[in-house]
């Protein structure tokens, strides 16, 4: 009786007010700059059973701004402390993420809405609850390419909240996002089941995916929803084997290599000097052979300034390369050097066995932060590179020992990439092979962002097999090295560290799955999986489970078979609301 009444409160009494405040409650638990698992896929749960429930009720417009309004303000207040910093003035801030999340709550809506329309159209019923997860992954890969901040305002989970990422060197981002789709799309159904019930054997409410009464129709769905389960379930459970880093302490089969960050102390609110760095970086090398600076750490006004600086940098660093983020001004059209200037923030590799005018610039910054950036920098058109540092042998080893004649060195492929370039899947799309090490300067204004812009990192490390030395010079920005079987935050604001990772050796340079594929490939394997029902309907009856599962009474309603009748729940005056609440 007790949950007759709860159904009759959520279903009849007061919808909307519940779930506009259930949405409300999800967004700000789940879409904030670093978006958890659990509750996201709850917030879809209730955003698809709100909109099947309304899909047929004349009052749908009304409800759909209504739930529009719940999520936008709970994502705008989740990015509150890092919205208020952005800009000069917060209440500017505040109202351009209110915008962009409004936006961001149209585009999520877009997969339910063609799932509630076109999902009965497909042949089985395991295409039908498959349909969304495919729908949802296709729209965020979508999105993430045109938006001017990546996956950053996604309703994507990070890394560290969910037991699907190890799928991330097959599939990319594209395959959580199937995850989480497809939990969405088995939990509304079994939370639909418990909110419809049934009048009786001949009208069941129950029938998610069609409106037959067939007993064996109702087993394939069954069956298919158990397929998925199982499925969610397989794929989570090689999270248990947990991965260890490589050992630094042998040089058979690794090679152990030091990596630091240079962040001076900063000195009564002032920027470090170029001095400042060199100093650090001079301390650093010691124990680090890639020491990174991080984003904008100097600025250059010219070429021959820049030269100049790098010719100072390169006494006294002994065997180390170093990662130099700088800021240059550069005029603003290539054909007039006299005209107006703008600044571009670039990583040039440095070391000392290079002459003057010899730096490898290797990366200049591509996606430019909006409104902050956008009006006062260039954004660079060229792809990451890759360098081969030739790394020497620690001091416990010998020459012999560590390589072969004439160098005695081994080669370290490296690349790099700036701050907000990292919230984009295809950031490393153009490389050829993988690199060993991730070069990640970065800059930021709030501690939340920095670390949204950390699992970023680490998810572009992770997708192409590689590992990342994040290096961001914010007062409360996070520092750290990820990728390998590593997620180690080392640093929060100011104050140089080292670490000693260690690589394979010899290093594989074979792409991962995911780097050769990218998300077409990905798409085109989540459409294959979708088009597989025969594989979830076609499973045997197992007898055995299927009473086991019967006897839980939430999942019991997910069987055939006569049940007592319950009491109505939908008024039967309202257009539409004897409609079932998933067809």
């Amino acid at each position: 009786m007790g949950s007759d009444t709860l159904r009759s409160i959520i279903l009849a009494k007061n919808p909307t007010l519940i779930f506009g405040a259930s949405e409300f409650l999800l967004a700000f638990l789940s879409l904030g700059p670093t978006p958890t698992f659990v509750p996201l896929v709850l917030l879809l749960t209730v955003l698809r059973i709100h909109g099947l429930r309304i899909a047929c009720r004349s009052t749908r417009i009304l409800e759909l701004m209504c739930s529009w309004a719940a999520v936008t303000v709970g994502a705008s207040l989740a990015h509150y402390s890092s919205a208020t910093n952005a800009l000069s003035s917060s209440t500017q801030s505040f109202a351009a993420v209110a915008v962009m999340s409004a936006i961001t709550y149209v585009l999520a809506i877009l997969p339910f809405y063609a799932d509630i329309r076109l999902h009965r159209r497909l042949p089985t019923f395991w295409a039908q609850v498959t349909f969304l997860p495919v729908v949802w992954a296709t729209t965020w890969a979508i999105v993430s390419h045109i938006s001017p901040v990546g996956r950053l305002l996604n309703w994507s989970p990070v890394s560290t909240s969910h037991p699907f990422g190890w799928l991330l060197p097959y599939t990319g981002p594209m395959g959580i996002d199937w995850a989480v789709g497809a939990c969405a799309a088995l939990f509304s159904e079994v939370a639909a089941a418990w909110l419809m019930g049934n009048t009786s054997n001949d009208e069941q409410p129950v029938q998610l995916f069609t409106s037959s009464t067939k007993a064996p129709q109702s087993d394939k769905r069954s069956r298919s929803l158990l397929a998925l389960g199982t499925l969610l379930v397989a794929l989570a459970l090689p999270s248990l084997h947990v991965i260890t880093p490589a050992r630094t302490d042998t040089i058979f089969d690794t090679s152990p290599l030091g990596v630091a960050c240079a962040l001076p102390p900063v000195h009564n609110g002032q920027h470090p000097t170029l001095g400042d760095f060199i100093t650090e970086t001079k301390k650093l090398t010691s124990q680090a052979k890639v020491v990174l600076w991080p984003e904008s750490a100097v600025v250059f006004n010219n070429q021959g300034e820049r030269e100049v600086a790098f010719e100072e940098l390169r006494k006294n660093i002994q065997k180390s390369v170093i990662g130099v983020a700088f800021e240059e001004s550069v005029p603003q059209d290539p054909s007039n050097p006299g005209g107006s200037r703008m600044r571009r923030n670039g990583l040039a590799l440095v070391h000392e066995g290079q002459k003057k005018g010899e730096e490898v610039i290797q990366y200049y910054k591509r996606n430019l932060v909006p409104f902050t950036e956008s009006f006062s920098a260039i954004p660079s058109t060229d792809p990451p590179a890759i360098y081969d540092f030739e790394l020497g042998p620690p001091k416990w080893a010998t020459k012999p020992e560590w390589s072969s004649p004439p160098n005695y060195t081994r080669p370290v492929p490296i690349t790099s990439s700036i701050c907000l370039d990292f919230a984009f899947s295809s950031a490393f799309s153009s490389l050829s092979s993988r690199p060993a090490l991730i070069l990640a300067p970065a800059r930021t204004w709030d501690s939340t962002v920095s670390l949204a812009m950390w699992e970023q990192a680490k998810s572009r490390a992770n997708e192409i097999g590689s590992m990342v030395l994040w290096c961001d010079g914010g007062a409360m920005g996070v520092s750290g090295v990820g990728g390998g079987g590593i997620s180690e935050i080392m640093q929060l604001g100011s104050g140089s560290w080292t670490r000693t990772i260690s690589l394979q050796f010899p290093f594989d340079q074979r792409r991962t799955v995911y780097a050769v594929a990218g998300d077409f490939g990905v798409l085109v394997l989540l459409v294959v999986v979708m088009g597989g029902g025969s594989v979830a309907w076609h499973l045997p009856a197992l007898s055995g489970s299927r009473s086991v599962l019967q006897a839980v009474p939430l999942l019991r309603r997910l069987f055939p078979g006569r049940r007592r009748d319950q009491e109505n729940l939908i008024d039967a005056e309202v257009p539409g609301e004897r409609q079932n609440l998933l067809h």
